[in-house]
Parts: C-alpha cells; sequence; structure tokens
C-alpha cells in the first residue's frame, strides 16, 4: 500500500538571471559592470585587447556563472508527527521541481509540491525527540529566570540539582544556566560532574 499522499501542488514560474539574448543586447560597459558584480576576474577582462573577444568572454562567464535558470531548492521538512502507539511516523516535506523544455531546454516553470509519508517509527528517534523537548522545557525554564538570583556556583547548583532529575538533566540545566550568564556578562564558574553528583 502506497502510503505517500500529495497535499498540495501548483504551478510557478521563477525570476531567472537574463539569459543570452538578453545580455547581447547591453553594451560592453553595461557588461562590465556585471561581471564585476558576480565577481568575474577584472586581469582576465582587461588582459584581452580585442574587444569582441572581451565581449565574447564576458557574455560567457555571466552565463556560466549565473546561468539562465532558477535555483535548485533542496526538499524541506516542514512537519512530523509521531504516532507511538502505532510506531509510525508521518514526515511532510515541501519540493520544488524545475521544468524545462524537452527540445530546447529552456526553464519554463517549477511544481511546488507538499508531500506527507508515513514512515516505521524507531527507538532513537522517540529517545531523541524526548531528548529535545526536555532541552527545549530547560530552555524556556532558564529563559524566565531573574538572572539577579543566579550568580553564585551555589545558586545555580541549587537550580541544577534540587529537582530529583538524573544527573544528566542536572548537568543540561546547569550547563543551559551557564551559558545564560555567560551571554549576560555574567561570571562563570567550574561546576563538574562530581560536583552534580554529590551535591
Amino acid at each position: 500500500m502506497n502510503s505517500n499522499k500529495i497535499i498540495s501542488r501548483e504551478e510557478v514560474v521563477f525570476e531567472t538571471p537574463p539569459d543570452l539574448n538578453e545580455l547581447s543586447k547591453l553594451d560592453n560597459d553595461a557588461l562590465y559592470q556585471k561581471s564585476m558584480n558576480i565577481g568575474v576576474s577584472r586581469e582576465a577582462i582587461e588582459n584581452i585587447k580585442d574587444e569582441d573577444k572581451q565581449r565574447v568572454f564576458m557574455l560567457s562567464e555571466i552565463i556560466r556563472i549565473q546561468p539562465p535558470i532558477p535555483s535548485s531548492i533542496k526538499p524541506v521538512l516542514i512537519n512530523s508527527n509521531y504516532d507511538i502507539p502505532k510506531m509510525k511516523k508521518t514526515i511532510t516535506y515541501k519540493y520544488v521541481k524545475h521544468i524545462y523544455n524537452d527540445d530546447s531546454n529552456k526553464y519554463e516553470k517549477s511544481i511546488v509540491s507538499v508531500e506527507s509519508y508515513i514512515n516505521p517509527l524507531k527507538y532513537s528517534e522517540i529517545h531523541c525527540q524526548d531528548k529535545q523537548k526536555l532541552l527545549d522545557s530547560i530552555q524556556t525554564e532558564v529563559g524566565k529566570l531573574n538572572l539577579d538570583d543566579y550568580k553564585t556556583k551555589e545558586q545555580i547548583m541549587d537550580f541544577a540539582c534540587n529537582n530529583g532529575k538524573s544527573n544528566t538533566e542536572k548537568r543540561r540545566r546547569a550547563t543551559a544556566l551557564q551559558k545564560r550568564l555567560l551571554e549576560n556578562n555574567y561570571d562563570r564558574h567550574r561546576i563538574t560532574t562530581f560536583d552534580i553528583s554529590v551535591y
């Protein structure tokens, strides 16, 4: 059974750099300026003494560096949903596919689609998700603290350790608080794993 689902699909035409026909309408000064703007070597241009050959070189370099096609766009993950009882995950991606004319190979349009897939869920992914939720909750808690109340090592240790959590979580709490203190120009205190384990 195919678990893929197309949620939306639309055709879009992106703006592209000028093609050779458009560039050929520019004079040499405009081509030179455009070449400089996109990083063509000044010396390479000026070392060509023949004006016609110089023009051909600039045109070819501009087309090479900025071809008249839209930039490729990697798939973007826009959502992931975990169904832990069924051990399945639904992931949703946004894709952009450029379409070219079969005969001229000229860009015509792009297809922008949003698609979802149902895949088996691994226990390692559940663990990673739980870890990220924990880190986010710690960051949220640390972000609400009045830092003037946590300037000493003892105050930091109290925040990190007086909660019945695991030593790993206590260390993460201490690290997150120390990081925020440093970002706000407070002193850093040396807190070791041993300090946390015996607190």
